[in-house]
């Protein structure tokens, strides 16, 4: 793609972005095209020049003309109901500059860690392609799409007490000891 249809499209996401509830329905789609053709490589912006960035962080965070000066977080709260982007996204963003593809590499880990829907959306789509397509057709939740693969265990309601015991703030616990007496 030439660098004034990739500036076209980054700038269009960006938009989207930025103008809210009007456009928020077309940034997934326009975010999944960025890292896909990897248009951050190489754009040519309007008075400023060919503007040629390293990797798709740097186009989320560097000022505004060279990228788009906005908080990653914002971008992944924007895109968390949607799989795919969701999945396409936490790739793109451990990246490091220079790599053309980002699965996981021997030690160096480039895949999200933890127990966040992105972890588990990672591994279903590198373990479980046939979960994940099910997840990306809204049948299965990523969540229950991991139980289903068994990488994930159902907390049993003695541990759901526990966990939400541990979180009880004092008057909390003071209340639930009362409503047992």
């Amino acid at each position: 793609m030439n660098p004034i249809e990739a500036e076209q499209i980054c700038q269009s996401a960006e938009q989207a972005l930025r103008r809210g509830s009007l456009n928020l329905h077309q940034f997934p789609g326009l975010l999944q095209r960025v890292i896909d053709q990897r248009l951050w490589e190489r754009r040519e912006v309007p008075g400023y020049g060919v503007v040629e960035l390293k990797s798709l962080r740097e186009l989320i965070t560097a000022k505004p003309r060279r990228g788009w000066g906005e908080d990653p977080d914002k971008i992944e709260a924007v895109i968390k109901d949607d799989p795919k982007t969701l999945t396409l996204w936490h790739r793109a963003m451990k990246e490091k500059p220079g790599r053309k593809s980002t699965h996981i590499v021997s030690r160096n880990r480039t895949t999200p860690t933890g127990n966040s829907r992105a972890q588990a959306l990672d591994k279903l789509e590198r373990e479980y392609p046939d979960l994940f397509q099910r997840v990306l057709g809204g049948e299965l939740s990523a969540h229950a799409a991991a139980l289903t693969a068994g990488f994930r265990k159902q907390k049993t309601p003695f541990e759901q007490l526990c966990h939400w015991w541990a979180k009880a703030s004092d008057e909390d616990r003071a209340a639930f000891r009362s409503f047992l007496s």
